[in-house]
């Protein structure tokens, strides 16, 4: 949908109100850091014909006095960024999603991976990762996807503001404590992520909650 109107308020289970779009989709541009640099074209060298093949009733062509030069093309530009639209793209970890052999995480979440563990006081392990997936998935219910971001040429990984509706989905994730805010979130993500460990919510169930890959 091409359309860049403000992210409102948050259905469900959304605790805390829901970020503007405008403060969330500045992180859209760190897609920047993981596109692809195109390198610099270098200038091609065009050597010219070894014989002038000007028909004999024309007049000929000036011989040049040197090689060539043909002037390298400019890399294409990014398209503008907009929100576009994704029908049950899949859910690769809670705030990541793969869509036509791209990967797009949700912007200002730390990712966390779907097979990680989480250990409680008493040294207890539990799947934290599996289960903040399947969260994430009833929460979607199947539902569209739009996420705003431009495009660029070779980009494989692309970090974005996503939402649901009218749900800014990073929100929505720390809000009910299935991720943690990263160094590129807003102080309205970091204030959600708080009042959930305040509250023992999700990853923050136990005092010292914490991530680590199995």
């Amino acid at each position: 949908m091409d359309r860049a109107d403000r992210l409102g308020q948050p259905i469900g289970a959304v605790r805390r109100p829901v970020a503007r779009a405008n403060a969330a989709t500045a992180a859209v541009f760190l897609i920047l850091l993981i596109a692809r640099s195109a390198p610099a074209a270098a200038e091609e060298i065009v050597q010219p014909a070894s014989r002038d093949v000007t028909p004999t009733n024309m007049t000929q062509s000036p011989k040049g006095a040197g090689p060539l030069v043909r002037e390298p093309t400019n890399p294409a530009q990014p398209t503008p960024a907009r929100w576009r639209h994704f029908v049950l793209p899949a859910t690769l970890d809670a705030g990541t999603f793969a869509v036509k052999g791209e990967t797009i995480a949700v912007a200002g979440v730390a990712r966390l991976k779907h097979d990680a563990s989480c250990k409680v006081a008493d040294g207890t392990v539990w799947p934290c990762g599996r289960t903040a997936l399947i969260a994430f998935r009833l929460f979607l219910a199947g539902r569209p996807i739009e996420c705003f971001f431009p495009t660029v040429a070779g980009a494989t990984t692309i970090i974005a503001p996503c939402r649901i509706g009218q749900t800014d989905l990073g929100l929505w994730l720390l809000s009910e404590g299935w991720g943690k805010p990263d160094v590129y979130a807003t102080d309205d993500y970091r204030k959600a992520a708080a009042a959930a460990e305040k509250d023992r919510r999700g990853l923050w169930r136990t005092a010292n909650a914490g991530a680590s890959p199995h």
